[in-house]
């Protein structure tokens, strides 16, 4: 055997087997004899694939492993994403072993073959080596952010065969914040929501496997509920401790509320719609219908005759929100709408309809005029929430205005006061996207939860939901804008972003501007699905296999191997290849491209490709 430096300029020190084949940034390594091929790497982060019953799971060296085992796939990367050495992606046909010393790791690869690909530091692909490429304005920024939020937070994020090895459950089980010591748990009420989006967004094989477990973790605690109402508990703790009930006081004690009663039973639906959308699989929606059922049953329960769903607090857990919620009846309604399109597929059409009904029955009753609705005959706008005594509670909530439209539940009237309402409060909404409100400083002690009012900052979760908004008016200089305004700031976060950016603003005047948990899931997964879903517009569908609607702001070309698909923004037209190995349809929006050209649906072969002049 030969010892072969490869790249000088890797993790990679050497490798030690009896044949090599090199291609610029990959190399076929191989033992005549079969045995044990030595790769040499210096101290870096480890990831492992390993498989159980078929379905893949991550193994890493992020809980100071000194020993790991995995299979058919691996990635060696530098501690530091910022050093200029490139990380190493392993692929091999059966197992690979990890010796990791103080100076050295040691990696066997036991089938005596493998591949070795050279990538930046923060891999420009997922975890299965699906790789992309953005080549328009800040597209280079924009892939860096991508890259570093995936393997520096969404990834690591994934504990179920770490940390969470030995915990009762560990299927499903994805962490909120990587700071040590810093909530432990794993929260299916509004993290799993936002966790899942992310992941959906980059469509890799791994990552739907995870969306899958952590819907089914979701089944499971909802169908385990002690009283038998399907709720969908706050968290679930590493020794087993369910919190399904979780209540706060405001400030000066006057107000108590309910957190997240329904937020979790509504987000799975809209959760399952696009996990169905994106892999087609029946099979899996026919044994989990009930389950989907089972969760907007709650949401039933809690809807009076009149169309007002009681909620309390939906997404803020620290506004006392004691009643009935604008945001929450929106989302529920749009739920509603989401689970009768799953009905349809399986051809239950009774079930269908009792759902289509639901959802007209919130969205009527959200638009009347207080205090049988939200609407605000005065003020001209949506108020944001009535609390049980009947008084109404409003500092100009953004999602309690933008959802109703972003749905179509308004009138025509509805929908452009609330377009003027939000261009007049621009400045306030997005000093960092996306504000809660346009008045943060009218809010009293008796709304304010006690753990302090970081939560009427900018969070990740607002912003996925203006940005939809924005998406949905066509607005791509503003969902660039937005993400240009997250990535410059993860920059100067060395990509480890807080769960709240106040900026400054109101409450917090300090030496930094975010508050709440360190080192949180919620900006990278939202960067994710705002870039991928919204700005780049690749999104799947029920009805065709890609719907393809760029909002782009400058020419260029984007490729993406998760969807298999790649296409290019000129001045003289638009070019859509099909990379996958089967036909298949898609959808193709030209509304910010082109406008005026209407949008077509066309059917491209495997490798086939289209140009439509403009």
């Amino acid at each position: 055997m030969v010892e072969n430096i490869i790249w000088t300029d890797s993790v990679l020190r050497s490798a030690v087997a009896d044949n090599m084949n090199q291609e610029e940034a990959r190399v076929s390594l191989s033992n005549e004899k079969k045995e044990d091929i030595l790769l040499y790497f210096q101290p870096s982060q480890i990831y492992f694939m390993t498989k159980i019953e078929e379905e893949a799971y991550l193994v890493s060296s992020q809980g100071g492993e000194t020993a790991l085992t995995g299979c058919e796939q691996g990635w060696i990367l530098p501690l530091d994403g910022q050093d200029e050495i490139g990380a190493i992606e392993i692929k091999t046909a059966g197992g690979v072993e990890a010796d990791c010393g103080n100076d050295e790791i040691v990696v066997r690869i036991k089938s005596g073959e493998c591949t070795l690909i050279r990538h930046a530091s923060r891999p420009h692909a997922d975890f299965f080596g699906n790789q992309y490429a953005f080549t328009f304005e800040q597209g280079e920024m924009l892939e860096k952010t991508l890259a570093e939020f995936y393997w520096g937070t969404l990834l690591p994020s994934v504990i179920e065969r770490t940390k969470a090895v030995d915990y009762p459950i560990w299927r499903g089980y994805v962490v909120s914040t990587l700071q040590p010591g810093e909530y432990a748990g794993t929260y299916p009420d509004v993290d799993h929501e936002f966790q899942c989006k992310g992941r959906l967004a980059l469509s890799g094989g791994f990552e739907l496997g995870v969306v899958k477990r952590m819907m089914e973790l979701q089944f499971k605690l909802m169908k385990e509920d002690p009283i038998q109402l399907w709720r969908n508990p706050c968290a679930i703790q590493p020794n087993g401790v369910r919190e399904y009930h979780v209540r706060r006081n405001s400030q000066d004690g006057t107000v108590n509320a309910e957190m997240f009663l329904v937020t979790g039973n509504i987000e799975v639906l809209e959760t399952a719609w696009l996990y169905t959308a994106a892999t087609k699989d029946l099979q899996w929606l026919k044994e989990n219908i009930e389950n989907l059922e089972g969760s907007a049953s709650l949401v039933e329960h809690l809807t009076d005759g009149n169309g007002r769903l009681w909620s309390d607090v939906y997404y803020e857990d620290q506004v006392m929100k004691d009643g009935m919620e604008c945001m929450s009846a929106a989302m529920a309604a749009n739920a509603y709408r989401k689970l009768a399109d799953l009905e349809e597929l399986l051809d239950r059409k009774d079930k269908a309809e009792h759902y289509r009904k639901q959802e007209k029955h919130l969205a009527e009753a959200m638009v009347k005029p207080v205090p049988m609705g939200f609407w605000d005959e005065e003020k001209n706008r949506f108020a944001d929430w009535i609390d049980r005594n009947g008084e109404v509670h409003d500092h100009i909530h953004l999602l309690a205005n933008s959802l109703p439209v972003l749905f179509s539940y308004t009138s025509k009237e509805q929908a452009a006061a609330v377009d003027r309402l939000i261009q007049e409060n621009l400045g306030e909404l997005q000093r960092f996207p996306t504000f809660l409100s346009a008045c943060i400083e009218d809010y009293t002690d008796s709304e304010i939860g006690d753990g302090g009012p970081y939560d009427l900052c900018a969070a990740g979760r607002y912003w996925c939901w203006d940005a939809a908004y924005w998406a949905n008016k066509q607005d791509g200089a503003m969902l660039f804008q937005q993400l240009c305004m997250v990535a410059e700031q993860a920059k100067l976060d060395q990509y480890k972003m807080g769960e709240r950016y106040d900026m400054n603003h109101v409450y917090y005047q300090s030496d930094i501007n975010w508050h709440g948990a360190p080192y949180y899931y919620e900006y990278p997964c939202v960067f994710s699905w705002v870039l991928i879903h919204d700005y780049l517009g690749i999104t799947h569908d029920l009805e065709v296999d890609l719907s393809i609607a760029p909002r782009l702001t400058s020419y260029g070309r984007v490729a993406m191997d998760s969807y298999q698909v790649e296409y290019e923004y000129s001045q003289e037209g638009f070019r859509l290849k099909n990379q996958a190995a089967e036909t298949r349809k898609f959808r193709i929006s030209f509304a910010v491209l082109y406008p005026g050209k209407e949008e077509m649906v066309v059917s491209l072969k495997a490798g086939e490709e289209i140009f439509i002049e403009k």
